[in-house]
C-alpha cells in the first residue's frame, strides 16, 4: 500500500479545510503535515488539488521547511495529478497574490508557450492602477522577463504607467533588455516611457530610469521637446540630433 493510498476517509469539504489548516499550519509537526499532505493527494479530487496548491502560495518562516514543503508539493502537482492540477493552478494564479510557486509548477506542466498565453491574460485583468493587486503585477512580470517571446513586451508596455515603482523598474529593465532601435515595439514603447517621463508624480529614480532607457534606444525626439524638456533630470540632455544622452 502505498502513502496516498492509506487513508480511506470520504473528502468532505469539512475534511478537506481542516487537512488543509493542519497542512498549512508551520507550527504543526512535520509529520501531522506530511500526513495532512499524503490525505489531500488521496482524495485526488479538484478540492483537494486546489488545497495543495495554496500551500505553494503561503511562506512559512522557516525557509528550509518552507522550501522542502513546496518542493515536494510541486513534485506532487506535476507527477501525480499533471493535466488535472492545470485548473486549479491557474485559478490561484488568477485570484491570488503569492503566486510565484504556483508559475513555476505550471510551467513544469503546460511548457512554456501556453505559460506565457495564461500569464498574459492574467496580467490584463489588472489595472496598472490597482492598488490591492502590485503584489501579483510584480510577480507576473518577472515571470514574463524569464521568456524569449515576442508577446512579453507588448503585454507589458502598459505597466510603465503602474503605480507601483517596483513594477515600473521591472518593466523598463525588461525593455532596455529587449528593445532596440528597431524593435516593432518602439513606438509604443516610447510613448509609455515619455509618459514617466512627464508624470508629476513619478519620483526622481523613476525618471531617471526612463530617461535612461530612452536614451539607449536612439530615437529623434526633438519634435516633443517642448513635451518634456522641463522634466529630463539632471544629467540628463537632449543632444542635436533629439537623441537624449546620459552622463
Amino acid at each position: 500500500m502505498g502513502l496516498f493510498d492509506m487513508f480511506s476517509k470520504k473528502p468532505t469539504p469539512k475534511k478537506i479545510d481542516k487537512l488543509t489548516k493542519r497542512m498549512l499550519n508551520e507550527h504543526q509537526q512535520q509529520q501531522v503535515r506530511q500526513e495532512a499532505i499524503a490525505e489531500l493527494v488521496s482524495f485526488g479530487t479538484v478540492e483537494a488539488i486546489a488545497a495543495l496548491v495554496k500551500r505553494l502560495g503561503m511562506n512559512f518562516r522557516d525557509t528550509i521547511k518552507n522550501e522542502a514543503d513546496k518542493r515536494q508539493v510541486s513534485d506532487i502537482l506535476v507527477d501525480h495529478f499533471a493535466a488535472e492540477a492545470i485548473q486549479p493552478l491557474l485559478s490561484f494564479i488568477r485570484t491570488e497574490q503569492k503566486i510565484s510557486a504556483v508559475i513555476m509548477t505550471l510551467g513544469r506542466v503546460v511548457g512554456p508557450e501556453r505559460l506565457v498565453t495564461e500569464l498574459i491574460q492574467v496580467l490584463e485583468q489588472y489595472a496598472p492602477s490597482d492598488h490591492s493587486t502590485m503584489d501579483a503585477r510584480l510577480q507576473l512580470v518577472d515571470a514574463l522577463a524569464d521568456h524569449d517571446d515576442e508577446r512579453v513586451v507588448p503585454a507589458v508596455t502598459p505597466y510603465l504607467a503602474d503605480h507601483d515603482d517596483d513594477v515600473r523598474i521591472k518593466v523598463m529593465g525588461l525593455v532596455e533588455d529587449r528593445v532596440g532601435p528597431k524593435h516593432d515595439s518602439v513606438p509604443h514603447v516610447v510613448e509609455g516611457l515619455m509618459n514617466v517621463l512627464t508624470d508629476p508624480m513619478a519620483s526622481g529614480r523613476i525618471v531617471r530610469r526612463a530617461a535612461t532607457v530612452l536614451a539607449k534606444l536612439k530615437v529623434d525626439l526633438s519634435l516633443r521637446k517642448d513635451e518634456f524638456i522641463e522634466f529630463l533630470p539632471e544629467g540628463v540632455q537632449m543632444a542635436k540630433n533629439g537623441r537624449l544622452t546620459v552622463r
